[in-house]
């Protein structure tokens, strides 16, 4: 059996990946996790290695991730300039020797390779924070504590961890806060920090023993704390054992391992067998593996189409363009509206049915249809980007839609039918459909399979122009009642702690206004602005004069208005506001957002928005909660 420093020095070397192995996915706890094992002697599993000698190249191999972006979303250039990625890049076996592929045992390899030779990246700025900017990332790197040793759990009174420790720790390549060191816990116990990539040379062998003795008794005599001679002393015989059994157990752990020689059908086949018998993917996980297994099974213009190369550029296009969704932009909702235009889903209890060729063939198929964007995937990557343009042009975010599976079905319609376009027309009928959904409170996954199903019964030809929701939530027998649209006036509210990104901060005030939005058709979409009709800087002087018995945040007081007007009304009351306009418009903006009979006078607040909320119950169930939703 070889060592662990043997694999890991020979990875991207002479071991590489196939397209058939899923995405890297473990966390930085479970790669932290693994060392552990590692360090005490447990068993991690077996690596499969498949020897490519004769097979004629007919394999696409790719790179380990050495540096990972433990993230979704947009990744600054800085980032990458460090050579960090999210997912796998091909490998050109032209320049490289291939004398093996890892067909089992690809996370645990990856994750060594990244705790032994790498790092991980993250975003570190929070909502507020600029995820194109370098200054909101870390740069993590794994370490062990130095003084954590069973043997020890102190050094003569120096409180110590007494325990194997191995985390992820920060270092100052973006994050002035360098983690790595000392660090004396809120109980007094003494951890030191060292980073493993310090066990091994760039090329992953393992320094001699002397070297990193005399390097990690460097590191305790180099402490700022108080600590006696006696107690130095012990300290660095601490850390010079748990360095030593680092050397011995970590890098020494030998890896159970066997290697199989067949033709690349037989591999598939081992691959689908490993898979089905052990640690089961997730279907997505899956799929993407197969999308990737015959890789290039396109040729553009002389030049292979390797899908994970075109979903990562389509990912971070998307989320550089279209920074709202960029967190749930991943490989998962791509996969997912890939297998909705297809026909397929990704419901399985098993993933035995994506291991036939020719349910697999037909994603390619689909994947691949050319575009009027140049390439040979054009088609459905057009798709996606119309329908995020149609969705982030209503204002909807992933915080006011019900689920992400409504992206993939637009992305079915656009793709079904190719001359649909992002109109006015085509994002007020999103706008309607996702309140729909809202209202009823009953969409799920198996709604969502069965309206991507339904929208090849709605456009039989492809030549459709229009978004019917409607017809979509007919296939699924869903009906909005009274009771949906008293639930749902009801529990809308403004959130206040939204970003400043979403216009209508909760799923059932965007709701209700998209289906009260009709009024407002002279104005396209995305130039309305939720508005508070009393607004709420003026919530002392309101309250004062309702007893103090005031919520600014109901649906009640909450309006559409033209981005501009909504400016220019600034922190007026509603009486001062409306007495500016003339009598037309006036009379315009009290019919469109349904106002109460009456004046809009400062102590009338609560009565105005109990009143308005009862109008917009009548109006709403009257004009949707019918026997049925017709066209």
């Amino acid at each position: 059996m070889e060592t662990l420093e043997e694999f890991v020095s020979k990875m991207d070397d002479r071991v590489f990946l196939p397209g058939l192995q899923r995405e890297f996915v473990w966390t930085e706890d479970a790669i932290a996790h693994l060392f552990d094992s590692f360090i005490r002697g447990y068993p991690v599993g077996q690596v499969t290695l498949w020897d490519t000698d004769g097979v004629d190249d007919k394999f696409t191999a790719y790179r380990f991730i050495r540096r990972y972006v433990d993230e979704d979303g947009r990744i600054p250039p800085a980032v990458l300039d460090h050579e960090a990625r999210r997912s796998n890049e091909q490998a050109n076996t032209d320049n490289i020797i291939c004398d093996y592929l890892v067909i089992d045992g690809q996370q645990r390899l990856n994750s060594a390779y990244v705790g032994l030779r790498g790092s991980l990246f993250s975003y570190t700025g929070g909502r507020g924070g600029d995820r194109s900017d370098e200054r909101f990332w870390s740069e993590k790197v794994l370490c062990i504590d130095l003084l954590g040793n069973p043997e020890f759990s102190d050094a003569s009174g120096l409180p110590l961890a007494g325990d194997y420790d191995f985390k992820f720790r920060t270092i100052d390549t973006f994050d002035p806060e360098n983690e790595v060191g000392h660090e004396e816990m809120t109980d007094g116990t003494h951890r030191l920090w060292y980073p493993i990539r310090r066990f091994v040379n760039e090329d992953g062998e393992a320094l001699p023993g002397p070297e990193v003795d005399d390097d990690v008794r460097d590191q305790v005599n180099a402490l700022e704390i108080s600590a006696t001679s006696d107690q130095r002393d012990i300290l660095k015989d601490v850390a010079s054992r748990v360095a030593m059994r680092f050397q011995q157990k970590v890098l020494g752990y030998e890896l159970p391992s066997t290697t199989v020689k067949y033709d690349p059908e037989e591999v598939h086949e081992i691959f689908t067998r490993i898979n089905l018998s052990g640690e089961r993917p997730k279907p997505y996980q899956y799929v993407q593996s197969l999308l990737a297994t015959y890789s290039p099974y396109v040729e553009e213009d002389d030049s292979p189409f390797h899908p994970r190369l075109i979903l990562t550029k389509e990912m971070e296009r998307m989320a550089t363009n279209h920074p709202v969704f960029e967190k749930k932009i991943t490989r998962k909702l791509l996969t997912r509206c890939l297998v909705y235009v297809a026909n397929s889903d990704l419901k399985r209890s098993t993933v035995e049915k994506y291991s036939e060729k020719d349910e697999v063939r037909t994603i390619h198929e689909q994947w691949a249809a050319p575009g009027e964007m140049g390439n040979a995937h054009g088609r459905f990557e057009q798709a996606l980007r119309d329908t995020f343009s149609t969705v982030e042009g209503t204002g909807l975010t992933p915080r006011t839609i019900p689920s992400m599976d409504l992206i993939a079905i637009l992305t079915k319609f656009y793709y079904v039918n190719p001359a649909a376009e992002v109109t006015e027309e085509n994002k007020r009928a999103v706008f309607r459909f996702v309140a729909k959904t809202v209202f009823t409170n009953t969409f799920s996954r198996s709604r969502g399979r069965a309206m991507a199903r339904a929208v090849n019964e709605v456009y039989p030809n492809g030549d459709g122009e229009v978004f019917f929701g409607d017809a979509l939530l007919d296939a699924v027998d869903v009906r909005l009642t009274s009771k949906h649209v008293d639930d749902a006036v009801d529990r809308a509210r403004y959130n206040t702690t939204a970003g400043e990104d979403d216009r209508f901060t909760h799923s059932g005030v965007a709701a209700v206004l998209a289906l009260l939005d009709e009024a407002h058709s002279e104005h396209d979409i995305d130039n309305l602005a939720v508005d508070h009709i009393y607004p709420v800087a003026q919530r002392e002087a309101i309250a004062a004069a309702n007893d103090g018995e005031i919520n600014l945040h109901r649906i009640g007081n909450l309006q559409l208005l033209n981005s501009s007007e909504n400016a220019s009304k600034g922190d007026n009351l509603p009486d001062d506001w409306l007495s500016g306009k003339s009598d037309g418009r006036r009379e315009f903006i009290r019919d469109a957002n349904l106002y109460p009979d009456g004046n809009v006078s400062i102590d009338k607040y609560n009565s105005f928005v109990e009143r308005r909320e009862k109008l917009m119950k009548d109006w709403l169930t009257e004009r949707y909660a019918a026997s049925s939703m017709n066209p």
